[in-house]
């Protein structure tokens, strides 16, 4: 058992448990560039109309080219099975056969999304190595929720130098159900055999509010990055300014 201060108030927990897009990884730096490229190379397999460009960042609630990310949509939330299917059916409305948009979303996801591409993409959230240099060396647990795919999300935990401080990382196909579900949470706390109430949840969404709620964690704290901090405080049990909030 270790203590944890978050804006001057003690908790007496063993699990930090933190998402990782928007919390661990700067959704905004990451994501606008990933999904960039991902419309360039979506442009070699078929033309790259404008209603195509719009209808894609429109489904995945992220405008490239304004900057602009919905902390309430797809890519902030959901999965990437959930995102695929919509990329297959922002092709199919531009004309492609389903099973054709399919195979070129398949391979989309070779090039732009399990590759080197991302990994050269991926930028740390402020205060990131510092608190989890902090918690280590507390002794504190320290996990990663997500609803990327693990393999991933660990990939990108080595993208940024923070795979030596996470001790498991489980997405949303370890689990029978992602998140909001518990299955998460159960899981880790699980493999460390405590229980959910002597873990902390971090997080930058609803999402991960709902899952700390869910699985009944010991305290909820919300990081604002894409979903503004007055929507998070109606959610969280605290919400911080940064990272550097949390000692």
């Amino acid at each position: 058992m270790a203590i944890v201060n978050v804006l001057g108030k003690e908790y007496a927990a063993e699990v930090v448990i933190f998402d990782k897009d928007g919390t661990l990884i700067d959704f905004r730096q990451t994501w606008i560039v990933i999904i960039g490229k991902l419309l360039d190379a979506m442009g070699e397999h078929v033309p790259m109309t404008e209603p195509l460009r719009n209808r894609v960042q429109e489904a995945l609630g992220i405008s490239v080219d304004s900057g602009a990310i919905d902390g309430s949509g797809p890519l902030a939330m959901g999965t990437f099975t959930e995102c695929d299917a919509l990329l297959t059916y922002c092709l199919y409305l531009e004309g492609v056969r389903w099973d054709v948009a399919q195979d070129i979303v398949r391979r989309l996801g070779e090039e732009i999304f399990h590759s080197d591409a991302r990994d050269k993409s991926i930028r740390p959230s402020r205060g990131a190595a510092r608190l989890l240099a902090r918690l280590k060396d507390k002794g504190i647990h320290i996990a990663v929720a997500t609803n990327d795919n693990t393999k991933d999300a660990l990939s990108d935990m080595f993208a940024i130098g923070a795979a030596s401080y996470i001790d498991i990382v489980v997405g949303a196909d370890s689990v029978e159900s992602p998140k909001p579900a518990p299955d998460m949470v159960n899981k880790i706390c699980s493999h460390f055999q405590v229980e959910p109430s002597l873990a902390i949840l971090i997080g930058d969404t609803v999402m991960d509010a709902l899952l700390g709620r869910n699985s009944r964690v010991l305290l909820t704290v919300g990081v604002p990055d894409i979903v503004p901090k007055e929507e998070l405080q109606e959610h969280m049990d605290v919400v911080v300014d940064s990272l550097d909030d949390i000692t």
